[in-house]
């Protein structure tokens, strides 16, 4: 009876020791008009922020690459959820100043509601896989 207890307990630590997947953090940003965010796990290849984009990813903190020589390091919560818009402080200006700031959920939707979202785009953001673009609907 001890010997069957002690081998269903290892079989059952063994199946959640292996069985875990990372959590994923769900960050959704809205621009408009559409710009590129660049990060340093994709240095390479900017994810393309348009008027609705999500980006899925596994990484602890996200490292946005702001100047030449400036990375800025946004900490991230495994299994939470993020919203950032960018609002434009003037259009009158070609090179109107920006502003990114976090949101509420329902501020995010309303706001891309009721000025339209346009363009969809899911990524996937992961340390060893890189930057994936999922989906795309316009």
């Amino acid at each position: 009876m001890k010997t069957s207890c002690l081998l269903l307990l290892c079989l059952c630590l063994t199946g959640t020791a292996f069985g875990q997947k990372k959590s994923v953090t769900k960050l959704y940003f809205y621009c408009d008009p559409s710009t590129e965010l660049s990060t340093v796990a994709n240095s390479g290849n900017p994810i393309r922020i348009s008027r609705c984009t999500l980006v899925e990813t596994t990484l602890d903190s996200l490292g946005l690459k702001i100047f030449k020589n400036r990375t800025i390091y946004i900490p991230l919560q495994p299994g939470r959820t993020y919203y950032f818009r960018r609002i434009i402080s003037s259009y009158a200006t070609v090179n109107a100043p920006a502003i990114l700031s976090a949101c509420s959920e329902e501020d995010f939707w309303l706001n891309g509601y009721f000025s339209g979202m346009g363009t969809y785009r899911h990524y996937f953001l992961d340390k060893d896989s890189g930057l994936k673009l999922l989906a795309e609907e316009k």
